[in-house]
């Protein structure tokens, strides 16, 4: 079937010579400079045509022929410091670039290793694993048929609205600022690198080393006019947290006005960008205001983290510790020795983290924040409903008074009276009804309504004196919700909840019942009457804790590890002689009932024929 693949597309072209999917020309002419398709990584992955260059190297279109599936293959290989040997595979380093050479390729190592880690982060494009040959590289990368965000926007033909814009681009947010807490900065967001997939949810690609992301470096920068910061135009500037600030709230004024924000470099003080609230009338006044303080020239009065962006676009705001100062800077370059290839390293044994657990949505520092606002809300209503309570029998004697003056009268029939009161109190009734909050406020049960023909005055008084507790009683009017069962992000992003309850930080824990994601329990009783502004703590499921493990017979060392990687389980390599296998097969695992318990944190022992 490999004879048959498309090198463009990686589908089965059949016998003809152009692809029926991509329009890609078999034997058509390549770049001299890159690796020729069909060629071979590891005996394993099969390189197709060129999808990308840029001042790092050379992303491939592949197929891993192992697990049969299509990848994306990247070869370090910046063409300012190396080119290719003869025989059109070999990476050869220029004259007097060599230490420039190694020390970007420790920063491209580190960068793919720590992104191999993160598999849990479904907002990455993920990374497979790393491989060593050709004297270079290669990263073995997750293929997505997700489109650049770009092209997103020229299908759909129009801006989204605010809450579009949040339900797109918060995953993001969040994703970048877990990114951040490991000490990784992407400095390379853009409406080419952020891409969306078919179920309209984004993916994160087009990471680089520092020295592609600013400019006149040893390399050629790759920078995005509208999304790149200011600071990357220099190559002594610092770059944190707060240049990503900037890309993903250039994502945002995209997504919001149709309209990319003007080059970092042409910008200026004087000449503001205009209010995405200006052009796109569903943003609110805060979000606007928040988005160009993430598009500030100067870093210093720029959003500085994710955090704070994340409570700038919902209006929380954040405790005063929090946006004191910048985080520490990182320099654009940051030469080191590179650290030793995958291939090279001592096979005794190795280790691999377990998955990572996304931490809690909303920060515990954030809770006295809310309790304030809730009282505030709080002694508002309470207020409203006093004047609610004065005003009704001002009304109410006025609407009997009139009927008094209109039907009543020494004359009356007795018939006459009964009729006039009972219309009177079904008056009483439909004024109540209109004020569905004060109904529990006016007595309305059959033994406090006044007889038929009963004195006017005796109605008006019972309205006029309503018990003293009855204005706080309000505070009682809810009943504790029932979130089990129900998706925690789901919850945690109603705005329905958000107005009646403080949700502090939650609990995690295995649960055989829930999936992953989903809540588990709560420490308030579903039913029991509640205030507004009640603090609630939710137990939120990271799925099962028992996890079903992979066959190892016939299974090579990587294509196994690669399997448990993906479940997120951690490792441990132990080398045997078997003479009844081939050297690079395994031969065992350390559980006999093919289970690994999470909650346990040991590494699960590997055992593979040795050469």
């Amino acid at each position: 079937m490999n004879e048959t693949l498309c090198m463009g597309c990686m589908k089965d072209r059949g016998e003809a010579a152009v692809c029926p999917y991509c329009g890609y020309e078999e034997g058509s002419q390549q770049y001299a400079s890159y690796l020729p398709p069909r060629t071979m990584i590891d005996s394993r992955y099969l390189v197709g045509r060129v999808l990308s260059v840029n001042g790092e190297g050379v992303l491939y279109a592949g197929f891993d022929t192992m697990n049969q599936r299509r990848v994306d293959i990247h070869e370090y290989f910046p063409d300012a410091l190396a080119g290719r040997d003869a025989d059109g595979r070999t990476v050869r380093v220029q004259e007097g670039r060599q230490i420039a050479f190694k020390a970007n390729l420790g920063d491209y190592v580190e960068l793919m290793q720590k992104l191999s880690r993160m598999r849990t982060l479904s907002c990455l494009v993920q990374v497979y694993t790393l491989i060593e040959a050709n004297q270079t590289v290669y990263s073995v990368r997750e293929h997505t048929d997700a489109l650049p965000l770009r092209e997103y926007l020229v299908r759909r033909g129009t801006m989204l609205s605010w809450q579009e814009a949040a339900d797109l681009l918060f995953p993001a947010v969040k994703t970048l600022r877990l990114l951040h807490q490991d000490g990784l900065l992407h400095r390379g967001l853009s409406a080419d690198t952020v891409l969306v997939t078919p179920q309209g949810v984004v993916k994160i690609g087009g990471f680089c080393i520092s020295a592609v992301r600013a400019a006149r470096t040893e390399l050629a920068a790759e920078l995005f006019p509208g999304y790149s910061a200011p600071e990357q135009y220099s190559p002594v500037s610092p770059h944190g947290t707060w240049t990503d600030v900037y890309g993903i709230c250039a994502l945002f004024y995209t997504v919001l006005t149709a309209q990319r924000p003007p080059e970092a470099l042409i910008r200026s003080e004087e000449k503001q960008l205009m209010p995405p609230r200006e052009r796109n009338e569903t943003v609110p006044s805060f979000v606007s205001e928040a988005i160009l303080k993430g598009l500030a020239l100067d870093s210093q009065k720029r959003i500085p983290d994710m955090d704070t962006l994340l409570a700038a676009l919902t209006g929380i705001p954040v405790a005063a510790e929090q946006s004191a100062s910048h985080p520490q800077a990182e320099q654009p370059v940051k030469p080191h020795p590179a650290p030793a290839p995958h291939k090279g390293e001592d096979k005794t044994a190795y280790y691999r983290p377990a998955a990572i657990h996304k931490t809690a949505v909303e920060p515990a520092a954030l809770d006295s924040v809310r309790e304030g606002r809730a009282a505030e809300r709080r002694r508002t209503r309470k207020l409203v409903m006093n004047s609610m309570l004065v005003a009704l029998p001002v009304l109410l004697l006025a609407l009997i008074a009139t009927f008094w003056m209109l039907f009543g009268g020494s004359g009356g029939r007795p018939e006459e009276s009964s009729a006039e009161s009972s219309e009177t109190v079904a008056s009483e009734e439909w004024l109540v009804s209109s004020y569905p909050e004060e109904s529990s406020r006016v007595d309305s049960s059959p033994e406090s309504r006044p007889e038929s023909g009963s004195a006017p005055e005796s109605q008006t008084s019972s309205r006029e004196d309503p018990p003293v507790s009855s204005a706080e009683s309000s505070e009682e009017s809810f009943v504790m919700e029932n979130f089990a069962g129900k998706k925690y992000a789901d919850v945690i992003n109603d705005a329905r909840y958000r107005d009646l309850y403080i949700f502090a930080e939650p609990n995690y824990a295995y649960s055989e019942e829930q999936p992953e994601g989903y809540i588990i329990s709560q420490d308030v009783t579903p039913g029991l009457p509640i205030t507004e502004g009640t603090r609630v703590v939710l137990t939120v499921s990271k799925g099962s804790q028992k996890v079903p493990l992979p066959e190892y017979e016939k299974q090579t060392e990587q294509s196994y590890l690669m399997k448990l990687e993906a479940l997120g389980v951690p490792y441990r390599v132990i080398y045997q002689v078997d003479s009844d296998y081939p050297a690079g097969y395994v031969v065992g695992i350390s559980s006999p009932d093919y289970t690994y318990d999470l909650a346990s944190g040991m590494p699960l022992d590997v055992y593979v024929a040795a050469d």
